[in-house]
């Protein structure tokens, strides 16, 4: 079954405060060796893979409520940037990244 696209928008420099010290424009294309979650709530896998690419991210509150709030997150990346897992992720629960 297929949702309704919620979108999240990625802000520069606004939204939440995510530690973006010393990082560079290379730092977004870092490949991460493994990125495992078991049974993480969608919107916090969301968070983990957004601050991982060091992206500002403001969800859609839509998120907060059915069928999104019930869904869980388990998942097993080898070799990926965090970038790469998010958009797969979302693309996953018929989400998408909207930048800004």
């Amino acid at each position: 079954m297929k949702f309704t696209a919620i979108v999240l928008a990625i802000l520069a420099g606004a939204g939440l405060s995510l530690p973006v010290a010393g990082a560079s424009a290379s730092a977004n294309n870092e490949v991460i060796p493994l990125i495992e979650m078991e049974n993480v709530p969608l919107s916090d896998a969301i968070r983990q893979l957004a601050r991982q690419a060091r992206l500002n991210v403001v969800l859609d509150p839509r998120l907060s409520q059915p069928p999104f709030v019930r869904q869980t997150v388990s998942v097993r990346w080898e070799a990926v940037t965090a970038r790469d897992a998010l958009v797969a992720l979302l693309d996953n629960y018929g989400l998408v990244l909207v930048e800004r």
